[in-house]
């Protein structure tokens, strides 16, 4: 039987945390999350809400009563007045369950957070469990992808780990003419500003794509979830998984490229990343440039940002760890950057590349081709 949110709360000794995952805005992730919290209050649960923004909608507002709002704080910023989730007071309050709206909200200057998601972080390590709520497109490893497909740039992102941290996702899902009608009925924004929400970012296509992404996202943590919850053993989850690695060298030029195509293929497979850094002794932090130590590391950080299991191996012959490494932790795909090099000086020094497909048995090698333009955008990793 399928654990309940109240079942995790119990069993854990740490706070549980649940998002209502939505394709756009509209869907009704805030007014489910409000439901939610009344039914735990309904059985006997201490609940409050840290921050919620109704988004000045009558059925989400209505649902406010009958809640307690924890106090938010002010800030003063430019001579203009801001209001955040009020940290402190969540943990002096400390409620069994706190509802935090919006996860990939940045909070203004001065706060103790750079991000929303951060503020959580924190109520989670006091043993207070958290419901909130968050768009697929604020997921690092899919804002690009986002933002190429449908034209709309996305500013705020959210870390994929956070999305991993969670004890429970649920898809807030509704059909898109419900969602294009709501927006027209100025459900979701003014009147004044639908059509040309639905001529920009609410269109079909875009829509389409959104949801898409949304439920593959979704997916692919449901063997950890499944196997978490003791409906299967880590042999038939090794057996129905074809895991992704993408190799890092200590000279990463391209990482960021590698790395995002590395977990989106992993995203569409619904299976895990593993960004896996050969360190020869040469490459040690005693020895490296530092430099190069400076890049490697904030790759790194990327990679566990992009939702990667990063796997440092010591050892001196690359090829034969990696081979390894593929072999126990059920490999089938392996993303390479293209070398560097010529055909000519491949043959001098030799390929890697070539020499992994000779040696992995059952793997396919997925071979990137990067450009300048590509380097230039790469983004730097979040905090």
């Amino acid at each position: 039987m399928a654990k309940t949110f109240e079942d995790l709360i119990a069993k854990k000794t740490q706070g549980s945390l649940k998002i209502y995952l939505g394709y756009a805005a509209g869907v009704g992730k805030t007014y489910e999350m409000l439901q939610e919290g009344h039914r735990l209050k309904k059985r006997g649960m201490d609940v409050a809400i840290g921050y919620v923004e109704p988004h000045a909608r009558p059925e989400t507002t209505a649902l406010l009563d009958g809640l307690e709002q924890i106090p938010l704080k002010t800030f003063s910023v430019g001579g203009r007045k801001f209001q955040e989730m009020d940290i402190s007071a969540v943990l002096k309050r400390a409620p069994q369950v706190v509802l935090i709206d919006e996860l990939a909200h940045s909070n203004v200057e001065g706060a103790k957070f750079e991000k929303r998601y951060e503020d959580v972080l924190e109520i989670l390590k006091h043993k207070i469990n958290v419901i909130s709520t968050l768009n697929v497109q604020h997921l690092e490893s899919i804002a690009d992808k986002v933002t190429e497909a449908t034209q709309v740039p996305v500013q705020e992102r959210v870390p994929d780990r956070i999305l991993r941290r969670a004890d429970q996702v649920v898809v807030v899902d509704v059909t898109m003419e419900e969602l294009r009608e709501r927006l027209r009925s100025g459900k979701i924004y003014e009147r004044t500003k639908a059509e040309l929400a639905l001529q920009k970012f609410f269109t079909y296509e875009n829509l389409s794509f959104l949801r898409e992404v949304t439920l593959r996202e979704v997916a692919g943590d449901q063997v950890r979830k499944i196997e978490e919850q003791g409906l299967l053993t880590r042999k038939a989850a090794d057996l129905a998984e074809e895991a992704v690695m993408v190799a890092l060298s200590s000279n990463p030029t391209h990482a960021g490229i590698l790395l995002r195509k590395a977990t989106r293929l992993a995203q569409q497979l619904s299976t895990r990343c593993y960004a896996v850094y050969v360190q020869k002794k040469s490459e040690s932090p005693t020895e490296i440039d530092s430099t190069l130590q400076r890049k490697l590391q904030n790759n790194l950080k990327l990679a566990k940002s992009l939702g990667a299991e990063v796997v440092t191996i010591p050892a001196e012959n690359i090829v034969e760890a990696l081979v390894t490494f593929a072999t126990t932790h059920h490999v089938k795909h392996a993303v390479f950057g293209k070398s560097r090099y010529t055909p000519f000086m491949e043959r001098l020094k030799g390929s890697l590349i070539s020499e992994f497909v000779y040696e992995s048995v059952g793997v396919d090698i997925h071979i990137v081709t990067t450009t300048g333009e590509e380097e230039r955008n790469e983004l730097t990793p979040l905090p």
